[in-house]
């Protein structure tokens, strides 16, 4: 195999080593160049692993357990989905996590679950989910359909104890009657007869280059060549079971049995038990993470390096002993399921060191690195510890310390060790004890409350008695730097431009004792107090910074620089950060508050409060890290790394509420009317910092900006308008990126009928047509009305002919009679005279009788204006001139009937007043309007004078055109004759 390819020790999980062994087989028919860059993909480490340097009880630990909502507390199975979900497999079915919460699955895309006992889970390479239980068979789900495998398909009964994929896309099902293949739909088992030394398979797992590996109950293992299995006994006792299976990337295989961990090479084995550091010998699951393989046993868990063996057990605060199930997830966190709970172990922002280290004890001391790089911590009761890197070593007044209680460390310039205890000072060279000092050698006091090497290298001790001063070999008792020396010293600094600076328990101008004292690179002093915060010297000018300035704490018991420009605190309340500069603006009033950074492990389930009272409490290594001494151990934290490392997490979108119904996000597409209250359920997929994710969404075609919402993991939509629309959310880190491709789900709300484009011309129109139709309706109306009208003015026309008129005529006729028997022509011309009025009378009666009937078409308004001319010029001399259009109008019978009213009016007027000779009457029909002109040659009048009074001809006329909606026009003037137009809408 080229490039040594074979000794790849960097495939992590089986997902992985699927890939890997494609690759590997790829590059084996490949040419150089192609093998080189396929060896350095595959071997390439993760982004995202545990860091190998750290000892187990240094990881972030967490646990969940049914008090903190895992739903069955027995995890069987833990894996990791190519959406980001991890899965657990329990007694009492699936369940889906999210690093938030725990959701029971029971219906996964519209496939009905269950309430099973999961016992193994497999993603396939088509995204297939495979879970095998404890009594129903082997269950898949694809893309919402479920498919069952079990005794009715020739799967063999019992448990199902492990699923393991091939290249072919087959999923082979361990049970305890034989070794079942799935594939196409079909299911095919292997026994003995095909070369298994026992149908009791217990576990299987699939090497690098594709083949199959199977264990049997009998302690045997064998290998598949596609044809049979190939047996092969391991070399353990009789009663040995074997439970587990890994096949690691290098090829090797490892077989967890009840006797202890067997790592089969070749032909060679190797077995590892508790006698080499294991932490059970019944090993029930195996995991990889790169050249590291993980054990979990019947109490606890362990991992195996080389050969370097760590152990974590529930004394070490694993949830309970028996571990199910190990797996690393795509950030390097491992998962570990036991019987009574979930863990999870990941890398933290600082590094812990407890006696789990070797630390002597978790009660801590002053810490101090040499100019060796030797990193010494001080206990409050167990010694002092030296770390050389990777462990502790312990020395105590059995080595010569004058006490078990460190109280203050310090180095002279010739790389030994000051020791300040509750009982006298050591000084220790090259790892020994090489001098103690007493009340009898010279110290003020045997309690020793802080060191200090000065410019010079004079080593100031300052004790509950007075100060004294280690120069040039010689102890001697010194005077106190302090103007006010009634309270001991707790801590010293070098002020440059002014000499040794002490802090004093109480003392001017310090209203409480203060417990640190630091110079910067600038010569400015700060000085933590005990309840006052931090005081800044600046060269004399004194500064005070408290918690309402911003500080995390008033209480502070060491301070330490970074590169970065930022001072680090211990503190009651724990660590934190401020910027110098902050703190210098703020001293001159340039800004309001500074800003503190505390270093909070939201990750685990640690307290962190600083030691007090130790000298110096913080101290900064070479490589930039500051270590902090604590009431339960040291915490390393490195400034320049105080985020969790996993990249933008991805988000999903699980849920749409549509008014109150819930939906899947792929379901929603279009919504009716009125469903417009909308509220998206989304999540981010991240392990590391689950509760520091934070989320922006935007609704598009709605929101113009994204909408910053925090931790918050929904969210709200109300009344939205019809339109379409698409939700997008992005979780983003702790410091601010956010993943580039947010989720999202597209989504159209239809509008209401009266919301539609069409509606409101629609209702315009509707609104004029039945306004039309209302008009129509009227008009409608109307002329029925007037109908009635014409027929009860003909009524009354025939009844005034056949008796007032008649009866009018005969009179007329008789007196006719009487007047030609009359014998004086006196009388017969009076009588004359009176039958010519009558006959007037007469006239004018029967033309009123014939304005009371409704004429037909063709005897309508010419005819009538024209019979009403000729009639008025009979009894006189005029001359009178027609120009009537005679064809027939449409014209209501009441505008025909006003018309003729105003043209006889007009033609009266011309004929017996204006004694005018000729007189011309002319009536015009256009397709839209009606013309009538009256015109004579008479005397006329001044159209701007009133008529007399008792002569009302002009203003009836004028009444009537308006009546009729018709345009009146009268010209006259005197001498000139007179002219009535009358113009009219037809």
């Amino acid at each position: 195999m080229p490039l040594g390819i074979a000794s790849c020790n960097s495939l992590v999980t089986t997902r992985d080593r699927r890939a890997a062994a494609h690759i590997i087989d790829l590059v084996a028919r490949a040419p150089l160049r192609i093998a080189v860059l396929a060896a350095l993909v595959v071997c390439a480490p993760r982004a995202y692993a545990l860091d190998p340097s750290r000892t187990l009880s240094q990881y972030v630990h967490r646990i969940w357990q049914v008090q903190q909502g895992l739903p069955q507390a027995s995890i069987h199975v833990v894996l990791q989905t190519r959406d980001g979900y991890v899965w657990l497999g329990t007694e009492t079915g699936l369940v889906k996590f999210d690093g938030v919460r725990f959701t029971s699955v029971d219906d996964l895309g519209g496939a009905a679950i269950g309430r099973v006992w999961v016992t193994s889970l497999l993603e396939d390479e088509q995204g297939a989910l495979w879970i095998g239980t404890d009594g129903a068979g082997v269950i898949q789900l694809r893309r919402g359909t479920r498919t069952q495998y079990g005794e009715r398909n020739g799967l063999p009964p019992g448990p199902v104890r492990c699923l393991v994929s091939d290249r072919r896309g087959g999923v082979w099902a361990c049970t305890p009657h034989g070794l079942a293949e799935i594939a196409r739909g079909e299911v095919r088992v292997f026994g003995a007869a095909d070369g298994l030394p026992s149908s009791d398979v217990s576990a299987a797992c699939a090497a690098p280059d594709g083949t199959l590996i199977a264990a049997s109950s009998d302690a045997s293992i064998a290998r598949w060549d596609r044809t049979r299995f190939r047996a092969r006994r391991l070399a353990l006792p009789e009663s040995a079971v074997v439970q587990s299976l890994l096949c690691a990337g290098d090829g090797t295989i490892w077989a967890g049995t009840s006797t202890g961990l067997v790592r089969v090479r070749g032909d060679r084995e190797d077995r590892l038990s508790r006698a080499n550091g294991l932490a059970d010998d019944s090993i029930l699951t195996l995991a990889q993470s790169g050249g590291t393989v993980f054990a979990g046993t019947k109490n606890g868990f362990s991992r195996i390096t080389g050969d370097d063996v760590d152990s974590f057990r529930p004394q070490d605060g694993l949830s309970q002993s028996t571990v199910y199930s190990i797996y690393e997830d795509r950030e390097g966190s491992l998962w570990v399921g036991t019987k009574h709970g979930l863990n999870q172990f990941l890398d933290g922002r600082a590094i812990p060191y407890t006696t789990s280290e070797g630390l002597p004890s978790n009660n801590t001391g002053p810490i101090l690195q040499d100019s060796a790089g030797t990193t010494w911590v001080g206990t409050l009761g167990a010694g002092l510890a030296r770390f050389d890197g990777r462990r502790f070593a312990a020395m105590t007044t059995r080595d010569g310390l004058a006490s078990n209680t460190i109280t203050a460390l310090a180095d002279d310039a010739r790389g030994d060790l000051w020791v300040g205890t509750d009982a006298g000072l050591n000084r220790v060279h090259d790892g020994r004890v090489a001098g103690t000092w007493t009340t009898r050698g010279g110290l003020p006091s045997n309690r020793v409350g802080a060191l200090y090497r000065d410019r010079r290298g004079t080593i100031w001790i300052a004790t509950s008695s007075g100060v004294a001063a280690f120069h040039d070999g010689t102890l001697t008792r010194a005077p106190d730097p302090r103007a006010d020396a009634d309270e001991p010293i707790l801590a010293f600094a070098d002020d440059r431009a002014h000499g040794l600076v002490a802090a004093p328990e109480s003392a001017s101008p310090l209203r409480r004792r203060a417990d640190a004292v630091y110079q910067d690179r600038d010569g400015l002093v700060w000085i933590g107090t005990l309840g006052d915060g931090l005081r800044l010297d600046d060269h004399g000018r004194v500064f005070t910074f408290s918690v309402e300035d911003g500080l995390f704490d008033d209480v502070i018991y060491g301070i330490a620089e970074d590169d970065r420009g930022r001072l680090w605190m211990a503190c009651s309340k724990g660590i934190f950060s401020v910027s110098r500069s902050e703190l210098r603006q703020r001293a001159a009033g340039a800004r309001p508050t500074v800003v503190s950074a505390p270093y909070s492990p939201l990750d685990a389930l640690r307290t962190i409060e600083c030691q007090p009272g130790v000298q110096p409490a913080i101290a900064r290594a070479r490589d930039g890290r500051l270590w902090f001494s604590t009431i339960r151990g040291v915490l390393v934290i490195d400034p320049d790394r105080t985020e969790p490392r996993f990249a933008p997490p991805t988000v999903a979108i699980e849920e749409v509420t549509i008014n109150g119904v819930r939906r899947a996000p792929q379901e929603i597409g279009e919504l009716s009317s009125g469903r417009n209250n909308v509220e998206f359920s989304y999540t981010g997929l991240s392990f590391v910092a689950p509760s520091r994710i934070t989320f922006r969404y935007k609704l598009e075609g709605f929101d113009e900006h994204w909408i910053a919402a925090g931790a918050r993991r929904q969210a709200f939509y109300t009344n939205l308008p019809p339109g379409r629309f698409r939700f997008h959310v992005a979780a983003c880190r702790p410091d601010g990126s956010c993943n580039e491709t947010p989720a999202a789900v597209a989504f159209v709300i239809l509008p209401r009928l009266y919301q539609r484009a069409w509606f409101f011309p629609a209702w315009i129109a509707a609104l004029a047509a039945a306004g039309w139709a209302a008009y129509r309706l009227r008009i409608r109306r109307l002329r029925e009305r007037f109908s009635l009208i014409l027929a009860e003015r003909a009524r009354i026309a025939r009844e005034l002919h056949d008796t007032l008129l008649q009866g009018f005529a005969g009179i007329t006729m008789a007196m006719q009679a009487l007047a030609s028997r009359l014998q004086t022509s006196d009388d017969r011309a009076a009588l004359e005279d009176i039958v010519r009025d009558a006959g007037a009378a007469l006239s004018e009666a029967r033309r009123s009788l014939s304005g009371l009937r409704h004429r037909d078409p063709a005897s309508g308004l010419a005819a009538a204006v024209e019979q009403t001319a000729r009639q008025l010029a009979e009894s006189s001399d005029v001359r009178l001139e027609l120009t009537i259009d005679d064809r027939p109008r449409e014209l209501p019978p009441d505008v025909e009937y006003n018309l003729l009213r105003i043209a006889q009016e007009a033609i009266a007027n011309a004929v017996r007043h204006s004694g005018a000779k000729t007189v011309h009457v002319s009536l015009d029909g256009a397709p839209d309007r009606v013309h009538l002109f009256v015109s004579d040659d008479g005397r006329g009048f001044d159209g701007g004078v009133a008529p007399p009074a008792g002569h009302y001809g002009l203003i009836g006329m004028k009444e009537r055109a308006a009546h009729i909606g018709a345009d009146l026009q009268l010209t006259s003037a005197p001498g000139r004759g007179t002219t009535v137009a009358v113009q009219v809408e037809a």
